[in-house]
């Protein structure tokens, strides 16, 4: 069974080598779909609960991007490194997880399945 869920963050960055306006500070309104993938539990009929997930994003991603300067996390901000990013701060609390698929446009999006 796979599990969806989507969230979103608004973050600004620049990337430091990019030859375009990306060079230059701006921002985005990210969209961010967590995925995973396991077994439905038989007693819960879940494979996890949906508020149980969200707290882990929250606490462990969105409370620490949202309304904040990428590039104090991530140096080298680019959406790719971003979806690595989060699936290392993921990973130990959902070990289900499955896969990351980052927005950073309406119509440009990383999807990650981890290493």
């Amino acid at each position: 069974m796979i599990l969806r869920k989507e969230y979103g963050f608004d973050a600004a960055h620049f990337i430091h080598n990019h030859p375009g306006k990306c060079r230059a500070l701006h921002g985005h309104s990210y969209r961010l779909f967590v995925c995973l993938e396991g077994a439905v539990n038989p007693e819960t009929g879940m494979v996890i609960d949906f508020d149980d997930l969200s707290k882990a994003v929250n606490e462990r991603v969105l409370q620490r991007l949202d309304h904040r300067f990428l590039n104090d996390l991530i140096p080298l901000s680019t959406a790719e490194n971003i979806s690595v990013w989060i699936w290392e701060q993921l990973k130990p609390a959902l070990p289900e997880l499955s896969q990351i698929e980052l927005f950073e446009t309406a119509d440009n999006c990383v999807i990650y399945r981890g290493r």
